[in-house]
């Protein structure tokens, strides 16, 4: 069923609903809280006392029995019968005098105004064949005996109705087709957020066009955030996969070099084809030296299989950057004096303590010494540094190598990724990746400043 015909159908019933409630309330609530009489309730009264007194046969006496009897069941009421001339057939109060012509056109004339007149006798004349004779009723009410909220409707035809009906009809019809508009625009918005969800794909990002700030403007915002999420991810599980395929690349020809290496000078061993013991061991020297890349190219990967499965188990204690930093320069010293690289510390002797791992810090440091070794010896420089201040610590690595282009320092710890040109030696692209889950690991960051030619720093903020 279409929304349109369901919106018709729940107006048409609630109307009607709200119709009969009104009628059915107003009714309860006047007869219950506002008791007195109307202009039905009197008119029926008149009636009454007319038919009583054509089933007693008419006449002065059963007029006066009537009125009597009404009298009792009334006696705020005053009763009076006249005849055509105003003359008094019998009064309940009494009174003997007739009235004249123009008392009677006044009481005829402000007998609808005195409905609402609070302050004197509400005043009706009812005409009345009794017999075969013509009278009039006279029925004085005090204001108090009259319930204080009344409708009155007359029609004279059916044509009267019909034009009381068409204002009717346009009363309860005009909010429809305000709520129309409304749904109508609702609909519309609506059916963009499901186009658009049956049109959604992963190739490219849907989306919609809502000013509105309402539900379904928020539903809109949010299947665009989404929608932009969902594409996002998209993103990364390609560029993941693209990486896979890189890595497997990278890891067939790491290893398949190798690998030939090995197997060609195996081979010249087993065949005996050296020419002397300096010759043999050259090539056992190079099978070892390509079984020992082998070995360490596999445990980097064994590194990483690990920490997706488990992810780093931190242990805290307390620590004290500073004597990790010493603690781990102090096994590069001889490193750096075989490379000609000069070292320059900036650390102090005691620094804040930390709850951190100092297994792990210590991994990370050597990660990025290692780091500036490889790829930055040509500046035959490096520097460590330590900084303290109110949020946290810091310390940094620095070298004067050929730097890196601000294009590559977006990737550079992304996991298996290996910059081409300017480091190129060999490497397996995790060591700054372990690095950066390191420093997340611990609340931290660790970002890269590099002037190619000058300088590259690599830095580690932790908070305290």
């Amino acid at each position: 069923m279409k929304l349109s015909l369901k919106l018709w159908i729940y107006f048409i019933v609630s109307s009607a609903a709200a119709i009969v409630l009104f009628v059915t309330i107003a009714l309860t609530l006047g007869t219950t809280l506002q008791p007195g009489h109307t202009y039905e309730t009197l008119k029926a009264l008149a009636d009454e006392m007319t038919m009583e007194a054509n089933r007693s046969g008419g006449g002065a006496s059963a007029l006066r029995t009537v009125t009597d009897a009404y009298q009792s069941e009334n006696p705020s009421f005053v009763f009076e019968w006249l005849d055509p001339e105003g003359t008094i057939i019998h009064a309940s109060n009494g009174r003997s005098e007739s009235y004249a012509s123009s008392e009677l056109i006044r009481l005829l004339a402000n007998k609808s105004d005195s409905y609402w007149d609070l302050e004197h006798p509400v005043n009706m004349l009812y005409p009345a064949d009794i017999a075969g004779r013509a009278y009039y009723l006279h029925l004085e009410i005090p204001p108090e005996a009259m319930r204080e909220s009344q409708i009155l409707l007359y029609f004279r035809s059916w044509t009267s109705l019909f034009s009381l009906t068409i204002p009717f009809l346009v009363f309860i019809t005009t909010p429809y087709f305000f709520t129309y508009r409304f749904f109508h625009s609702l609909r519309k918005r609506l059916t963009k957020i499901v186009d658009a969800l049956s049109g959604m794909s992963i190739d490219r990002r849907r989306e919609i066009h809502d000013r509105h700030n309402d539900e379904i403007g928020q539903l809109a915002h949010h299947f665009n955030a989404m929608s932009k999420r969902i594409r996002e991810q998209v993103t990364q599980i390609q560029d993941q996969e693209n990486k896979r395929k890189t890595l497997i690349s990278n890891l067939s020809h790491d290893l398949r070099t190798p690998l030939t290496n090995i197997l060609g000078y195996a081979k010249t061993l087993q065949r005996g084809l050296y020419k002397n013991d300096e010759e043999l061991q050259a090539y056992t020297d190079i099978i070892l030296s390509r079984s020992q890349y082998m070995e360490k190219l596999i445990n980097a990967l064994f590194q990483v299989s690990q920490y997706d499965l488990h992810g780093f188990q931190i242990q805290k204690a307390p620590v004290q950057i500073a004597v990790i930093l010493r603690k781990v320069l102090a096994e590069y010293v001889a490193v750096l004096e075989s490379k000609e690289i000069e070292a320059d510390l900036s650390i102090p002797d005691i620094s804040v303590t930390l709850m951190a791992d100092a297994n792990l810090l210590e991994r990370a440091i050597r990660n990025l010494i290692d780091n500036a070794i490889k790829y930055g010896s040509d500046g035959n420089y490096l520097r460590v540094e330590y900084k303290e201040g109110k949020e946290g610590i810091s310390f940094s690595v620095i070298d004067r190598g050929q730097g890196v282009s601000a294009e590559q320092q977006q990737l550079l710890f992304d996991r298996f990724y290996q910059e081409s040109q300017n480091r190129s030696s060999e490497g397996f692209g995790i060591g700054l990746s372990i690095v950066k889950e390191i420093a997340h690991a611990h609340g931290g960051e660790v970002t890269v400043d590099s002037v190619p030619g000058l300088e590259t720093r690599f830095s580690i903020t932790l908070p305290r």
